[in-house]
């Protein structure tokens, strides 16, 4: 990596660890300006964020995140999960906000999160080239996510499924009985995908398709 990049990136890990720092300590770091949101639905988006525990938590992953990028230590995947909180972020303050400073900042920062992905980008072939297996996989039939919950068409054997629905039933119990609201609902939805495809296969398996 370039100079110019490393010294972006601890730049970039600073301004996290200090944005972090004024929402959980803003009396240790009063010299950080704050923002005062003034749309009313931004209001009262951050609003329900913060009570729920989601604003510190993307705090918690900047302080952490940015501090691994100062120190130059896990950049990859520290820069990795910067990403979604950003695009979050850079969505909350586009389209809902609409301020042209507060949204300058927000395309800056993932303009920057992005320009320094691209630098480590070797560390992430792993993760893009497709057909990659997690730890624990194995790449028969049966033994891998995609084979169970992707791909009805597999030919993964019947006793293969049990485990597999088992996994899928715990998971929709979880969002069932534990998470509240929309999220549940959303999660439960998201399940019904792979929970057919499951089915399919499994049909397939027992019938004598597979």
């Amino acid at each position: 990596m370039s100079r110019a990049l490393g010294a972006l990136r601890v730049v970039f890990g600073a301004a996290l660890v200090l944005g972090a720092l004024h929402y959980f300590l803003p009396s240790l770091v009063s010299f950080v300006p704050g923002y005062a949101w003034q749309d009313p639905m931004a209001v009262r988006l951050m609003d329900q964020f913060d009570k729920s525990g989601l604003l510190a938590v993307a705090m918690f992953i900047h302080l952490v995140a940015g501090a691994l990028l100062v120190v130059d230590r896990g950049v990859p995947f520290a820069l990795a999960a910067l990403m979604p909180v950003n695009v979050c972020g850079t969505y909350i303050s586009l389209f809902v906000e609409g301020g042209p400073a507060i949204g300058l900042l927000a395309v800056l920062t993932i303009a920057v999160d992005a320009l320094l992905m691209l630098a480590y980008l070797p560390y992430y072939r792993g993760v893009l080239e497709p057909g990659q297996l997690a730890d624990g996989e194995a790449p028969e039939a049966g033994r891998n996510y995609a084979s169970l919950y992707v791909n009805p068409l597999s030919q993964a054997p019947a006793s293969a499924y049990p485990g597999a629905a088992l996994v899928l039933a715990a998971a929709a119990a979880f969002y069932w009985f534990v998470v509240l609201g929309l999220n549940s609902t959303t999660g439960l939805a998201v399940l019904a995908v792979p929970a057919v495809l499951l089915a399919v296969g499994w049909a397939r398996a027992l019938t004598g398709k597979a």
